[in-house]
């Protein structure tokens, strides 16, 4: 499924009765199987144009097209059911069910799924398997270090095979070689066909993406491909 920007924009009233322009007049065509990255320091709104490409927000103005359909013009019951069935998302805080094991925790998308129990569990084990924290299944959040966190957040996002990745700050707080692991997991992730999108205030991200967008107070400021790296 390709998802096409256009003109976006987001406004948030302030204290002050103000409107301010979290996103500014954005236009992206994120191609099926492309590996995109949105490069910025916080408060840039990476994060708000995650929210708006995965339908959690609609814009103020202009339009996220997934494929043929128009969000703002389609019904939040079938904005749902496609993002639960096109969509993996990988949030900027981790957060996990406390009281569920690393495995349960995975599982926890497919509770609603008529798809048979023993077929969950063997497929949860591959992505284990694949993520190397096969060996964690059974320790709680609180047991796990923050890049085996990170793992266990991709793992529950790729539980429903989804189309689509969509990630924000998948390396903060992370140290250099958690950071690299992650980076090499998305690398893989689109060659076995994934569309995958990032958004990140790591620019090394830039070394591994297809296309990176850069941007600044809502705005794409510089954009850089693949071909033009080279």
């Amino acid at each position: 499924m390709d998802i096409r920007l256009i003109n976006l924009f987001k406004s948030y009233k302030t204290s002050e009765d103000r409107y301010i322009d979290s996103i500014n007049g954005i236009n992206v065509d994120i191609n099926y199987q492309n590996y995109v990255s949105f490069v910025g320091p916080s408060g840039c709104g990476k994060s708000t144009l995650l929210n708006m490409i995965t339908g959690i927000l609609k814009p103020t103005k202009g339009e996220v097209y997934w494929g043929k359909y128009p969000i703002t013009k389609t019904s939040d019951k079938i904005i749902c059911e496609i993002r639960r069935k096109k969509f993996g998302i990988i949030f900027q805080e981790t957060k996990f069910v406390n009281e569920l094991n690393v495995e349960d925790n995975i599982l926890l998308p497919l509770v609603i799924s008529s798809i048979p129990v023993e077929q969950k569990i063997k497929y949860c084990n591959i992505l284990m398997e694949k993520l190397k924290i096969y060996n964690i299944r059974k320790r709680y959040p609180d047991q796990i270090s923050g890049g085996e966190k990170k793992k266990v957040a991709i793992a529950r996002a790729l539980i429903n095979n989804p189309e689509i990745i969509v990630a924000d700050e998948p390396t903060a707080n992370l140290d250099n070689n958690s950071a690299i692991e992650v980076f090499n997991i998305f690398t893989n992730l689109n060659k076995m066909g994934l569309t995958v999108i990032i958004a990140t205030h790591d620019e090394r991200f830039g070394n591994y993406c297809k296309e990176v967008y850069f941007m600044e107070n809502g705005q794409i400021k510089k954009f850089l491909s693949k071909e033009s790296k080279q």
